[in-house]
């Protein structure tokens, strides 16, 4: 019995040990993935040279720690196994009570819980990072599927849902999708968002009871929920060049880039009667080039009151700066697929010279980038962009609904109650600047789809 107990603590000190050194596991994971992911980039080969060199330096590292990791471990095995042969007379394999103390000392540290407050279990957390963080791997799986599933139907007409966070384009996404004429990228495609059809064949989520979203909003969501994943798309294929230190900054997409989003779309929608949706709020940095590329996507253009819509901003802000302050891996998932809209790493837009500056935490810094947004919005001016205001939204959804889906020659197959959550909002603020946002507010009024 003593011998069975001393085995059973060789097993789990030894493996314990080997569980607090996990993390020189997932170093050594994401090194050799990155390590990939650097000689598949599209670069100059000076650049490429010197990116490769300081990855395998990263990975020779991490991989003498891990063997070091791996060798301590099996020498304290053997050192106390020699141990226990020494006090006991007798080597583990030769005593089955002994060899079933190791075995249950040794899984015992695989039960003890971390100390992690993340909603993102470690290896689940590790799976995210080795796919999201290199995206050069992600083209390649594009470029792969592309050739594979190519299509000579090019679908040029489809529907991009955008507007400030928190106008309520989650709502009309949603709203649209319902009609089921349209297809969309949903939390089923994650993680591996740039080889849809791939991982729809090894992962298909059933749909369990939804639960409220992070955000708070009474929004309810599951794994087959849509949400807004394409920005990913577009980071990937420019290698973050739009997203600096202080800003997101306008671009542009060339012919190839264009060809290869829409083949993106047609890697989605397969069914060929439905159209392409998206949730989208970055893409007024690209719609002037993409706009030029094509006259027939619909564009949706959500605004709302600015004083409550600043507020609610305020209010998200100081929600995810909090929660990404507990979980860092809030920040890296945001980070990853270019969720900038607020938190620690709410980056503003920057359409002109200037940026919105001033305290985060106050309410007069969102009035100045509803200001900043919308003002370069209101400029857009063509026969398929259509500006809706989230008051007249929530008030008659079914008139707004069936006026976007008769231009895809769809309609309900539900009516929608009315809704408006009216907030008293005390916040301090600026009447000069509220004045000035309402000012545009109005502009996009008198330009609203009615």
């Amino acid at each position: 019995m003593l011998s069975a107990f001393f085995l059973g603590f060789i097993g789990f000190f030894s493996f314990y040990f080997l569980r607090y050194n996990r993390y020189h596991f997932y170093n050594l994971a994401k090194s050799s993935v990155g390590l990939l992911d650097d000689i598949l980039r599209v670069e100059s080969e000076d650049q490429k040279l010197s990116r490769i060199e300081k990855g395998t330096k990263l990975l020779i590292i991490d991989f003498f720690k891990f063997l070091a990791i791996i060798i301590l471990t099996i020498s304290i095995v053997l050192l106390f196994v020699y141990a226990h042969s020494y006090f006991f007379d007798g080597l583990i394999w030769d005593n089955l009570s002994g060899l079933i103390g190791f075995s249950i000392g040794a899984s015992v540290p695989f039960f003890i819980p971390t100390n992690s407050k993340s909603s993102y279990n470690e290896i689940s957390q590790l799976f995210h990072h080795l796919v999201l963080n290199n995206s050069n791997i992600g083209l390649k799986l594009l470029s792969r599927e592309v050739k594979k599933h190519a299509s000579k139907v090019k679908k040029e007409k489809f529907l991009i849902v955008s507007g400030l966070a928190r106008s309520g384009t989650t709502s009309l996404m949603n709203s649209v999708y319902d009609s089921g004429s349209f297809t969309s990228l949903s939390y089923s495609n994650m993680p591996f968002l740039l080889s849809p059809r791939t991982w729809r064949k090894i992962y298909s989520p059933s749909r369990k009871q939804k639960a409220e979203r992070s955000h708070g909003d009474g929004i309810s969501i599951d794994m087959k929920s849509n949400e807004a994943l394409e920005e990913y798309f577009f980071k990937s294929i420019s290698q973050n060049s739009f997203i600096k230190s202080e800003s997101l900054t306008k671009g542009s997409l060339s012919e190839k880039d264009y060809r290869l989003y829409m083949d993106y779309q047609n890697l989605i929608c397969i069914e060929p009667e439905k159209f392409y949706l998206s949730k989208n709020n970055n893409m007024l940095l690209r719609y002037d080039s993409l706009r030029q590329l094509n006259k027939e996507f619909v564009f949706l253009v959500l605004f709302r009151e600015p004083l409550s819509h600043a507020y609610s901003l305020l209010q998200m802000h100081k929600k995810f700066s909090d929660q990404q302050e507990k979980d860092p891996f809030v920040k890296d998932y945001m980070n990853w697929l270019g969720h900038h809209e607020f938190g620690t790493n709410h980056k503003p837009f920057k359409f002109n010279a200037e940026i919105p500056e001033g305290n985060k935490n106050k309410l007069n810094y969102w009035l100045l980038s509803w200001i900043n947004y919308y003002d370069y919005a209101s400029s857009i001016d063509d026969h398929n962009t259509y500006f809706i205001c989230y008051e007249t939204y929530c008030l008659d959804p079914n008139m707004i609904l069936d006026k976007i889906l008769i231009k895809f020659k769809s309609s309900r197959k539900d009516d929608f109650k009315p809704f408006l959550n009216q907030k008293d909002i005390k916040e301090d603020h600026s009447l000069e600047i509220l004045n000035k946002a309402q000012l545009i507010y109005n502009k996009l009024k008198n330009k609203e789809l009615k």
